[in-house]
């Protein structure tokens, strides 16, 4: 525990381990920074009563029965997450969530880390983008607060309708197994249009290419 320690204490992101009752065991500087709750407040309670998570719906993600620790503990990948966290001042915190399986001697022992960074910001451009990307797609005109540019233009206009609809519901939170679901496709065919849009968009990842349609203010 003290390698780890060393390690987690050595980031710049929010750092958190819980065991396998969900119960916090460390909580580093930077994860004290970010939300304001310092170690007193944080070790020894459960993750979801400190965190008080929301989804994008507002809806309560950090629970008792936590998913992404039922996954954990099935070796079954989780990819990155979105929620907002409860704060020290009580406000809520965008954050974005990695978590690692930490095996242990004994699987009791067991942890998951959990690694956060501020969202607060990115959120902003990408609620910004939805909504012109939703007025766009609905055939009306940009929301005044997104002027358009000719480079713009011709960059969003070589998306396809699809490859369109898949960036909009990224820049609603919406992952790749949420997307072949809502859109009735496989996760395959998911990939193949995000890999498509960041090739005409000419970004390397989903969260540049939410953020460069804000940067570059797409129109159709």
């Amino acid at each position: 525990m003290r390698e780890l320690t060393e390690l987690l204490e050595s980031t710049a992101d929010g750092a958190f381990a819980v065991n396998r009752n969900l119960k916090i065991v460390y909580w580093n500087q930077a994860a004290q920074e970010i939300l304001g709750f310092d170690q007193d407040n944080t070790i020894g309670h459960p993750c979801y009563q400190v965190l008080q998570g929301l989804d994008e719906g507002n809806r309560p993600f950090c629970k008792a029965f936590c998913r992404v620790a039922d996954a954990m503990s099935k070796r079954e990948p989780v990819t990155s997450y979105d929620i907002r966290a409860l704060t020290s001042k009580g406000d809520r915190q965008w954050l974005n969530i990695s978590v690692v399986y930490q095996q242990r001697a004994k699987d009791e022992d067991a942890l998951i880390i959990h690694l956060f960074r501020d969202r607060n910001h990115n959120k902003d451009f990408e609620a910004l983008f939805s909504r012109a990307l939703e007025a766009v797609l609905n055939g009306n005109g940009m929301p005044a607060e997104v002027s358009t540019s000719n480079d713009a233009r011709s960059l969003f206009q070589e998306l396809t309708s699809r490859e369109r609809e898949v960036l909009a519901l990224l820049a609603e939170g919406y992952g790749t197994r949420d997307l072949a679901q809502r859109l009735v496709i496989s996760p395959n065919t998911v990939r193949n249009h995000i890999q498509h849009i960041l090739q005409k968009l000419h970004v390397h990842s989903r969260a540049e290419a939410v953020a460069i349609a804000i940067r570059h203010r797409f129109s159709k």
